[in-house]
């Protein structure tokens, strides 16, 4: 079974990423809700009663891609599909391990429309993990502020670009 994120933790990690202020007041901004609704679904797409993305890791980066690509939000585009995409991989029993540098190489370029959702499934270099399958709000917030401190530099770097 897989966990796909829902249109509200999308939102939540955006919120978080800008910073919980803009949520609070007002001013995080959805450009297009139709974008992050089909971005949100995207992973889940399946064909002829056949999974469209047979892999975590395809359904982790056509996530990514749909988010860094088309823009959903004002703002945050990259780091928000950054932050989902290593979510989706958490809760799904997958830890991350990429070097941020690397990393950030291929999230400008897939974002740049350089390098392909598929290209970025291949990269990912994963460890496995304890998956958490149950959504819970208070774990699943905590699990997302770490994943956000962790990637402070990368993070950063996107934002300037």
């Amino acid at each position: 079974m897989t966990r796909f994120l829902t249109l509200s933790e999308l939102i939540y990690i955006n919120g978080r990423v800008l910073d919980n202020d803009k949520i609070a007041t007002g001013k995080q901004k959805i450009r297009d809700l139709n974008l992050l609704e089909s971005a949100a679904a995207r992973p889940a797409a399946s064909v002829f009663g056949q999974d469209a993305y047979a892999t975590l890791s395809e359904k982790s980066a056509v996530l990514f891609h749909s988010i860094a690509r088309n823009h959903p939000f004002t703002d945050g585009n990259k780091r928000t599909a950054t932050i989902a995409a290593i979510f989706m991989f958490l809760v799904n029993g997958r830890r991350i391990t990429w070097d941020q540098t690397e990393a950030l190489e291929k999230i400008v370029a897939v974002a740049e429309n350089r390098a392909s959702a598929e290209s970025l499934a291949a990269w990912f270099p994963l460890e496995p993990t304890e998956p958490m399958l149950e959504p819970d709000e208070v774990r699943d917030s905590a699990a997302i502020a770490k994943i956000i401190t962790e990637q402070k530099w990368l993070l950063d770097e996107l934002n300037r670009r």
